[in-house]
C-alpha cells in the first residue's frame, strides 16, 4: 500500500520514450542499437525519434554517438547507467502505483 506519493519520471513516462528506453535497457550493459532499427521498431519518423532522443540525451537517461559503418554514415545509441538506474526506479514507482488499494470509505 502506498502512504506517499509516488513520483514517475515524467521523462521516460511519455509513451515514445518509454518504448525508447525500454529498447535500450533490454541490451546488455553497453550495447548500442542503431538509430534505424529504433526507427523502423517503434514506426517512428526521423524527426519524431530525434526530439525524443534529444530529450532522454539532455536527461542523461542515453548517449549518442555518430560515425560510419561500411563508409555509410550512422548514428548509435545506448542506455546511459544514469539511464539505467532512472528506468529501474521508474519501474519500482510504477509497480507501487499499480499495487496501490485506495484506502475504503467508512460507512455511515
Amino acid at each position: 500500500m502506498i502512504n506517499e506519493p509516488v513520483d514517475l519520471d515524467q521523462i521516460i513516462h511519455q509513451p515514445v520514450r518509454l518504448q525508447v528506453m525500454t529498447l535500450l535497457v533490454s541490451q546488455p550493459d553497453n550495447a548500442r542499437v542503431a538509430y534505424t532499427f529504433i526507427q523502423k521498431t517503434l514506426d517512428l519518423t526521423g524527426g519524431n525519434l530525434t526530439m525524443h532522443l534529444r530529450k532522454l540525451r539532455d536527461s542523461g537517461y542515453v548517449a549518442i554517438a555518430k560515425g560510419f559503418q561500411d563508409e555509410k554514415p550512422s548514428t548509435w545509441v545506448e542506455a546511459t547507467a544514469s539511464g539505467r538506474r532512472a528506468f529501474a526506479s521508474y519501474l519500482a514507482n510504477l509497480e507501487k502505483v499499480l499495487k496501490w488499494v485506495p484506502p475504503l470509505k467508512p460507512e455511515g
